[in-house]
């Protein structure tokens, strides 16, 4: 790893004569953007396309997945000029041009040259360009390869300085450093992906040992240059043409991070679970680590052959759907990448982007039906907003019901995955409970809950900017009690998540006058806030003592209190806590609503906080600026809970002075 390290720290980039480019336009072409979106890639355990990565790549470097080939990187922006042609890159009606994921990939690929002109690098922190020595621009913009890359020993000496300080005490500009340098140096992997077939020694190729073929080809040549390093002795950076050799395998890895390593070629059927990367074969060859096989040698000279087909289109399309078909044809003798079709159908759909704004309309439907209470307006209206959030809640559902057909287990295992579980559970539960009552509660229930739940997961997936369907171990994904134990507790969240939402419905309703106290509003808020306490309270339960059964089973303790297991028993216990208050008289229609606000708080706590402990078994996302939002919601939560408490202290108020009044009457009579 060291040795990575410092090769990487060394690593230059490198160019194709102009004559070799292919034009953009090859590119951009959609048979070839679709041939190698669909390509079947191993990252992290998993089998997804490369679509996937692509994706995922750009939302880290730019927080978006699609770029604007223009000087500021947005639509509105100056188009670049081509460094080949002298050309401004536009489409017809010189309108700048756009790239998806996998477009911008293949430009970085093979067209480095336009790739590094295009603002890429989200910097939030102006004072880090400036620390670097750099003209910044706004306090918050894109910058460019190009623009940071004079700026890189700079960058990289700061990086090395700032990691030695912890996190938490880091400046705002170290930290946009340590990111800066880390999207830089993967993105200069990136570019160089193909110089180890680009120029596998850069100009020193009058330095390689004698009997080496050239034209060097790795897949001729590999062993040959292996044998002359280890027959060297010494260090391999101290051999002329080993800098730029190690710089290409490097680049081919495509990541300094082990785990995220382009695994692109599969090993034969019962061999290895891990699939190969060319990088992971040139370093094994040349430390030594694993030989050098026949199979290995052959992935390689498919590889190559893509690269060697350029500028030719039609030799480019037919190398990229040879490799397409073997590398699908390996994969499935393996019974692997069968879901990648369902994969790329699901990033194309997008589900739970357009959820979110379909949610939104659907609250906007239900803002409208307020307006005229009575009217033909709310009948239609209502109807509208029954048919929006009925189509949000459908793409959420089906949304996570895609998730669990890729990864074959139930998509709750994540935080991320659980906000959209809980997201659609509590739309599918506002359905379910204006079906029944039919008085607009459950729209609007569905409308807020729909839209707070997608648009929360859609910024949790930007800030993190990783795959977000994460591989488990075997032993989980096939568990009977992860298929049980943790939905429940889901839905257990969800359905006391519904009452809270009642609860801030019937305060916020009572501030502007809506309804009064002991009205028939305010009792059938309470009713259905109650039913949702008894059904939160039923799931949360049943799922905690599935969940302590399955820990006895695993860990030999029925209960550790974990921090987890913990916030599942306050939920159950507050819920226990609000209907024996309720059975015994002691919570009225305030008194349980402002209750209700409490539960809200520890289903919150349980769901987030308990992540941000960096504690215990249980814990599932330990995300960093977490806790300003659950205080947030907290304090907003805890407004509400003292206007609950004057009105409760007002209606206190008002029954006496209208007993009083009756008294004083009964007297005079």
């Amino acid at each position: 790893m060291k040795r990575l390290l410092l090769i990487l720290t060394f690593a230059l980039a490198s160019f194709a004569p102009a004559a070799d480019l292919p034009s953009l336009d090859l590119l951009r072409d959609k048979e070839v953007v679709e041939t190698f979106a669909s390509l079947p890639v191993q990252e992290s355990g998993r089998i997804k396309p490369l679509e996937n990565i692509a994706s995922y790549r750009l939302l880290r470097f730019r927080a978006r997945r699609s770029i604007w080939l223009t000087e500021n990187g947005e639509m509105d922006g100056k188009p670049i000029t081509d460094p080949a042609t002298q050309k401004h890159i536009v489409k017809d009606g010189d309108k700048p041009v756009k790239l998806n994921a996998t477009e911008w990939l293949l430009v970085s690929w093979f067209r480095p040259d336009i790739a590094k002109l295009v603002p890429l690098f989200k910097v939030d922190n102006s004072s880090a360009i400036t620390e670097l020595g750099l003209t910044a621009k706004a306090k918050r913009d894109q910058y460019t390869f190009a623009e940071i890359e004079p700026a890189r020993q700079t960058l990289m000496e700061k990086m090395s300085e700032y990691r030695e300080i912890p996190a938490k005490k880091q400046t705002p500009e170290q930290r946009m450093i340590v990111q800066l340098a880390a999207n830089f140096l993967d993105y200069e992997m990136i570019t160089g992906h193909f110089d180890f077939i680009r120029s596998p020694v850069g100009d020193k190729v009058d330095q390689l040992p004698a009997g080496v073929e050239k034209p060097l080809r790795l897949s001729k040549s590999l062993n040959a240059l292996a044998n002359a390093v280890r027959k060297n002795g010494g260090p391999p950076m101290q051999i002329p043409w080993f800098r730029d050799f190690g710089k290409g395998a490097l680049g081919a890895m495509m990541s300094g991070n082990a785990e995220q390593q382009l695994r692109i070629f599969p090993p034969a059927p019962k061999v290895d679970e891990v699939w190969h990367g060319p990088g992971e074969i040139i370093f094994g060859a040349i430390n030594g680590e694993k030989e050098v096989t026949a199979d290995q040698l052959a992935w390689l000279a498919a590889y190559e052959e893509i690269y060697l087909a350029l500028p030719d289109a039609t030799k480019f399309k037919a190398a990229s759907k040879a490799l397409l078909t073997k590398v699908q044809d390996a994969a499935k003798a393996r019974g692997e990448g069968q879901f990648i079709a369902l994969e790329r159908h699901s990033i194309k759909a997008d589900y739970f982007f357009y959820a979110q704004w379909i949610f939104l309309a659907g609250f906007v439907a239900v803002a409208l039906s307020w307006i005229a209470p009575g009217s033909k307006l709310e009948k239609i209206t209502k109807a509208a907003a029954w048919l929006l959030l009925a189509a949000a809640t459908g793409y959420a559902v089906t949304g996570v019901i895609i998730r669990c057909l890729i990864m074959q287990r139930p998509p709750i295992t994540t935080l991320y995955e659980t906000i959209l579980f809980i997201g659609a559970s509590v739309a599918l539960f506002g359905l379910v409970a204006e079906w029944i009552t039919k008085r607009g509660l459950g729209l609007l229930v569905a409308a807020v809950g729909g839209t707070a739940c997608m648009f929360l997961a859609i910024q949790f997936e930007a800030s993190e900017a990783t795959d977000t369907l994460q591989q488990l171990q075997a032993v989980l994904i096939t568990n009977f009690w992860l298929s049980t134990h943790v939905p429940l507790i889901n839905l257990g969240y969800a359905a006391c998540m519904v009452a809270a939402l009642i609860s801030m419905i019937y305060f916020i309703q009572r501030l502007f006058g809506k309804i009064g106290p002991k009205s028939d509003e305010g009792r059938f808020l309470t009713r259905v806030a109650y039913g949702f306490i008894c059904c939160g309270l039923f799931l949360a339960l049943v799922g905690t003592v599935l969940g302590g059964i399955w820990a006895n089973y695993s860990w030999g303790r029925f209960w550790g209190w974990d921090p987890k297991e913990n916030g599942a028993l306050m939920i159950c216990l507050m819920c226990l806590v609000i209907l024996h208050a309720r059975l015994g008289g002691y919570l009225r229609e305030v008194g349980l609503h402002n209750c209700n606000l409490i539960l809200g708080c520890i289903v919150v706590f349980s769901w987030f906080g308990v992540n941000q402990l960096g504690v215990g078994l249980h814990a599932y996302g330990f995300t960093d600026g977490t806790w300003p939002k659950i205080y947030a919601f907290w304090g907003s939560q805890m407004l509400l809970m003292v206007y609950g408490l004057w009105l409760a202290w007002a209606d206190k108020a008002d029954k006496t002075d209208r007993a009083e009044v009756v008294t004083v009457a009964k007297v005079e009579a």
